[in-house]
């Protein structure tokens, strides 16, 4: 049976939101992102959109030796038999799949929004010990104020200076979090704030540190092999798929991925010089992971999760391993990531980036899904558009090398 990939990239509003309306701007950012789905795909399989770039992207890559897929829109009133598979299984994505007639393996819309909910990630990063220092859940401005000087004398840092983040129950993309030095706060922080916590929301504190690395680790948590349906308080059965060192740019923003394992451990990472990762820590990285999953599955959660760890400067300066950063219970860019560098890699280092377009014209690089160095995965125009961004694999240690000096 065909697969169809469904890319609601707004997937944590969907949760957050009750009778959530997608703007036309989150519906542009969703037909700009389905391409990257194509990692996932075999041959037979479709991505729900209608755009006729994007048709003509999958006719080139199936050429250069992609997966065959083609695309199906919401008006496609051939019935076809087949299964969705979303970006993050939301109740809305349920209710597509219930119209259209495909069968949907959802977990219940309560263990999705649960083990994706801050809540969720910071209980077990407090149960674990590796929250960041001066790190507490607030539910109100004054709590607010409190957090920021009890954190600023943990980390010897004068009140008014010290950096901090604020974040909501769920956000996607560095959204829904606001970032701010010292204890008072403006008219806009406070408003963020009273909002959020008059709709019955919690807020979650945490000082703002300088990042070492960024890791993540990819699991699929499957229904048990009974076949029986999961409920709560039964176990899926976890695997781990793989884990990615992530890349970002100055402004902390996700630019890309490398697939990394056992073999990096004990050596510098990429970019981060004079850090090597020992083995313990990536150890611990994968058994407090395994943590996050086996609690999912307690929820009754199945499906694709992914959990991000930090290597960060402590108070002392020296570095900590935060394993529990962020918890999706979705697919994610570093698990597309590591699907692609798997198909196409062929060095020891391939990396996955959501390139900016502008960034590679001015390197002059040429990029085309046949190209094996550097293979573009998604297309440059979408709904009549460029796109800002542009999946594509490096295959060449070099071209790495340049990434870091001129870009992150």
């Amino acid at each position: 049976m065909p697969r169809v990939f469904h890319g609601n990239y707004d997937f944590e509003y969907e949760l957050a939101t009750a009778g959530y309306n997608r703007s036309r701007q989150l519906e542009r950012m969703n037909a700009e992102l389905i391409a990257h789905l194509l990692a996932l795909a075999a041959d037979g399989d479709r991505l729900f959109c209608d755009d006729v770039a994007l048709e003509e992207f999958l006719v080139d890559a199936s050429v250069a030796g992609f997966p065959s897929v083609r695309t199906i829109d919401g008006c496609h009133r051939g019935q076809i038999e087949a299964s969705l598979v979303p970006w993050g299984c939301s109740k809305p994505a349920a209710e597509l799949a219930t119209l259209r007639g495909w069968s949907c393996e959802a977990p219940a819309t309560r263990s999705v929004a649960r083990a994706n909910s801050r809540q969720f990630s910071f209980e077990i990063e407090q149960r674990r010990a590796v929250a960041i220092p001066g790190a507490v859940a607030v539910d109100s401005s004054q709590q607010v104020e409190s957090a920021i000087t009890t954190a600023a004398d943990i980390w010897k840092a004068p009140s008014t200076e010290f950096e901090w983040l604020l974040k909501a129950e769920f956000g996607m993309s560095g959204r829904e979090r606001v970032a701010g030095r010292g204890v008072s706060l403006n008219d806009s922080q406070a408003s963020w704030i009273c909002r959020r916590i008059d709709s019955g929301g919690q807020l979650f504190f945490e000082p703002r540190v300088r990042s070492i690395c960024e890791l993540s680790s990819h699991w699929c948590l499957s229904i048990l092999s009974s076949g029986r349906r999961i409920e709560t308080g039964r176990l899926a059965e976890s695997e781990l798929i793989g884990t990615t060192q992530l890349l970002v740019d100055q402004s902390g923003q996700y630019v890309g991925s490398i697939p990394i394992d056992y073999a990096a451990t004990g050596k510098p990472l990429f970019g981060c010089p004079g850090f090597c990762l020992a083995s313990e820590m990536f150890e611990q990285i994968l058994r407090d992971a395994r943590q996050v999953t086996d609690d999912a599955g307690i929820l009754g959660y199945h499906g694709p999760i992914s959990v991000d760890s930090m290597v960060y400067r402590g108070p002392d300066g020296e570095p900590l391993l935060r394993s529990i950063q962020d918890v999706n219970a979705r697919l994610t860019m570093g698990r597309i990531a590591l699907e692609w560098c798997r198909r196409f890699g062929t060095s020891n280092r391939p990396a996955w980036l959501l390139a900016p377009i502008k960034w590679l014209d001015d390197r002059g690089w040429v990029a085309t899904p046949d190209n094996p160095l550097r293979r573009l995965t998604s297309p440059r125009t979408v709904a009549q558009r460029d796109v800002k961004r542009v999946g594509l694999v490096l295959d060449d240690p070099a071209d790495l090398q340049d990434l870091l000096s001129t870009y992150l």
